[in-house]
């Protein structure tokens, strides 16, 4: 009896563990990020924070002054993922829904208080570019080469497998064209999200496993910034806080926090295209 008995636990413990093994742990889709951050200097340019003129916030009273681009510019915002990639989601939260949010505030605060840039999205909706991935995140860049854009800002937010890493971070192109510009913008924005109290990861380069360059060197990883580079374009993907950290959460979960965060990053990227930017000039 004693035996039936033991075995009888210890079936109901191997049964209770492969059920165990068979559940995810959370639902991130693997897209925890891989590489290694580099180690050199994450300060950012040598303007501060207040440089810029900053006009008045969206939704307050009264009518924004616009801060005038000394020449047009043309801003593409790749709201990461869409359709039948959702990205990272964790409590509630999908990246592919709120990149499109943020893609939208930045578009609509750069519009409403810059003159002289034209802000173009990717996508407008809950879509794919593609069904191939490799082709979807090449479209992504295509729409900032026929558009003549100066800058890809492609929107994203990071997860961890551990639920416990935390702050911003950009990738960023390693090829000579466009990595030093890439850098530049990069740092501008992280500045900007720093200030709202997000931890400055710094930036990304990271080697390509398959596909080098013809002297055998390998191109970048990331699609997005090496297709920018083939064409000579500075795109770059922001990472601008993570899905499943309690303390980032806090710039997710209402709107008014999401808007903050775009304001953010919208004033980034006009630093850097104000006072740094000189690809495709001279």
């Amino acid at each position: 009896m004693k035996k039936i008995v033991t075995m009888v636990v210890l079936l109901a413990l191997l049964i209770s563990c492969l059920c165990a093994c068979g559940k995810d742990e959370d639902d991130i889709h693997d897209y925890e990020k891989v590489g290694k951050y580099e180690d050199d200097d994450k300060n950012p340019p040598t303007a501060g924070p207040d440089d810029i003129v900053s006009p008045e916030p969206l939704g307050t009273t009264g009518t924004p002054t616009p801060t005038f681009a000394p020449k047009q510019y043309v801003i593409v915002l790749d709201p990461g993922h869409g359709g039948k990639d959702p990205g990272a989601s964790y409590d509630g939260r999908v990246e592919a829904k709120l990149n499109l949010q943020l893609a939208n505030m930045i578009r609509d605060y750069i519009t409403s208080n810059y003159s002289n840039v034209t802000v173009i999205l990717t996508r407008e909706d809950n879509v794919e570019l593609d069904p191939d991935k490799g082709t979807d995140l090449r479209a992504r860049v295509g729409v900032g080469v026929t558009n003549h854009a100066d800058i890809v800002v492609s929107l994203h937010l990071n997860a961890s497998n551990n639920h416990k890493q935390h702050g911003s971070m950009v990738c960023i192109s390693k090829q000579k064209n466009i990595t030093d510009q890439s850098k530049k913008l990069a740092d501008c924005i992280l500045k900007r999200l720093e200030d709202l109290g997000l931890t400055n990861n710094g930036t990304l380069k990271r080697d390509s496993l398959d596909t080098f360059d013809d002297d055998g060197v390998p191109v970048d990883y990331y699609a997005i910034c090496r297709h920018g580079a083939s064409n000579n374009l500075i795109s770059i993907i922001v990472e601008s806080c993570f899905i499943d950290s309690d303390g980032d959460a806090v710039h997710l979960k209402t709107e008014d926090a999401l808007r903050e965060m775009a304001e953010a990053e919208s004033k980034g990227i006009m630093e850097f295209l104000t006072k740094y930017y000189t690809h495709g000039e001279g």
